[in-house]
């Protein structure tokens, strides 16, 4: 994405307020609501593989949303058992 794209004012998901930079939402508060919404319609937790190992481990999509997600950040997360359904 260019510079000039960040630069120009984006609108909040929740609420549709102004947001500045390449923020999504424009307070704390409509944050938590849209990671409230993600976490209900795609679940708390995902299943991410470890392309390297091959493990699938649990995930919480809040970490996703928040942090990304990189590979060496895989080990850090528990293995996806069955009991996980």
């Amino acid at each position: 994405m260019s510079p000039e794209k960040f630069s120009e004012p984006t609108l909040c998901w929740i609420c549709g307020s102004p947001c500045s930079g390449s923020r999504v939402t424009c307070s704390d508060e409509c944050h938590e609501k849209l990671v409230d919404r993600l976490e209900s319609e795609f679940g708390i937790y995902k299943k991410v593989v470890d392309i390297e190992t091959g493990k699938i481990h649990r995930v919480p999509t809040r970490d996703i949303i928040e942090k990304g997600l990189r590979q060496q950040d895989m080990r850090r997360y528990p293995e996806w058992s069955m009991t996980c359904q």
